[in-house]
């Protein structure tokens, strides 16, 4: 039994974890083009600018229409869908 929960339990943090690589790349995807066509500063190259990066690449994913969005919304429900499977699973497993 208890090699049946790890396994359950391994199962579903590797299907989070899918999904949320996918989220990761998907907002890539939709905003790798814009953030190009943007200027960036030589302060830009500093410790933070992964950090300023992700913010704009944020403030992109806001201003795109649902139709293009509709796929990384279906993603992202999936990973904490999964997350939540998780929980259940911890609580219902515990005997």
């Amino acid at each position: 039994m208890l090699v049946f929960k790890i396994a359950l339990y391994i199962l579903t943090i590797a299907f989070a974890f899918l999904f949320a690589f996918w989220e990761r790349k998907l907002e890539h995807q939709l905003t790798d083009e814009l953030l190009e066509q943007q200027h960036e500063n030589i302060s830009d190259l500093d410790s933070f600018y992964e950090i300023r990066r992700d913010i704009r690449r944020q403030r992109i994913l806001s201003n795109l229409p649902r139709e293009a969005l509709f796929k990384l919304r279906v993603v992202v429900s999936l990973k904490f869908l999964f997350g939540a499977i998780l929980v259940l699973e911890v609580i219902i497993l515990q005997g």
